[in-house]
């Protein structure tokens, strides 16, 4: 691509049209470079980016190093459109309320009217190649964080490395399972070990608790839910996928205490070794023969090798 194309968009990412009342606002920068972070790893592909759990959580990551106020992604997902380079698409619906709406303050909200938003093309097909996109990302730092470049960067490289452990883990499904070997080695530092399994098994279920459906997602990127292994770690020492599930954290305690487990036709089982009262919505009873939810492809459904040994070695009967 022409370098004066490169040259033309690296000087409107130095003229962003940030809010100066309250000292300069970090979070349109914040919300490119965590765009930059998923193009990067692979996560966006196209020219179409959503306000995903994935982009709250790079995006916090950012902003967390830059300043302690408090953050909001709906203000710049919304406001860059004003930057004359990003695009807003309307969900099925919502095309005349994007087309009145001078502001929307709220994650919800920014939900409910938009579905996602594209570059202009020409500066998509720059963040697609890597030494345009990191020009990019260095004006971006240089510009507005130079004070945070340090930061930045060990960041950058943190992410690097969990996103190619977690993708490792996904490419594992390739081999047979087995419970009695790692599937990827132990030498991997603990916290890009905890954090790579825990987004792969994320993204999987959507963030979503496989017994009981709960997704709850707060607008910084927490979740309700938490990536669990069928055989602890400490005991098979595997965080092939297929020993994990997305479990809300009611529903994993009761999982590693052996209140529940799954069945061979991934159905909820329940013990009978216990005393529970309290709303119906809530009692692990009501489980009993519940199908969970299965990723779309069956590859990575959990091994029925795991399930056994968690029913045999975990569940109280």
């Amino acid at each position: 691509m022409s370098t004066n194309i490169l040259e033309k968009y690296v000087e409107k990412m130095k003229r962003l049209r940030i809010d100066r009342a309250h000292g300069t606002a970090p979070h349109k920068p914040a919300l490119l470079l965590a765009i930059i972070e998923l193009i990067e790893q692979g996560q966006i592909r196209e020219n179409k980016v959503s306000p995903s759990p994935d982009l709250f959580e790079i995006f916090m990551k950012y902003w967390s190093i830059v300043t302690d106020r408090k953050p909001n992604l709906a203000l710049p997902f919304f406001h860059l459109k004003r930057d004359g380079f990003w695009h807003l698409h309307a969900n099925a619906g919502y095309e005349t309320a994007l087309n009145v709406v001078t502001q929307i303050k709220t994650v919800p909200r920014l939900r409910e009217i938009i579905s996602h938003a594209g570059f202009d093309d020409d500066l998509f097909v720059l963040f697609t190649n890597a030494s345009d996109r990191e020009a990019i990302r260095t004006t971006l730092i240089d510009t507005y964080f130079s004070d945070f470049n340090q930061e930045i960067e060990s960041l950058i490289a943190e992410e690097q490395q969990i996103n190619n452990y977690s993708q490792r883990l996904i490419q594992q499904v390739d081999y047979v399972f087995t419970s009695e070997h790692p599937a990827v080695s132990d030498e991997t530092e603990n916290h890009v070990r905890i954090e790579g399994f825990r987004k792969a098994i994320m993204r999987i279920y959507d963030y979503t608790c496989v017994v009981c459906q709960l997704h709850v997602l707060t607008m910084d990127g927490a979740s309700a839910t938490e990536a669990a292994h069928i055989i602890p770690f400490n005991a098979s020492h595997n965080n092939d996928i297929r020993n994990g599930i997305s479990l809300c954290r009611l529903h994993h305690w009761s999982f590693d205490a052996g209140l529940i487990s799954v069945d061979r036709n991934y159905k909820v089982v329940v013990s009978d070794f216990m005393l529970e009262r309290g709303p119906r919505e809530w009692l692990l009873t009501t489980l009993r023969g519940r199908s969970i939810i299965l990723p779309e492809h069956d590859e990575l459904y959990p091994a029925q090798e795991a399930l056994t040994w968690h029913r045999e070695k975990v569940f109280i009967t």
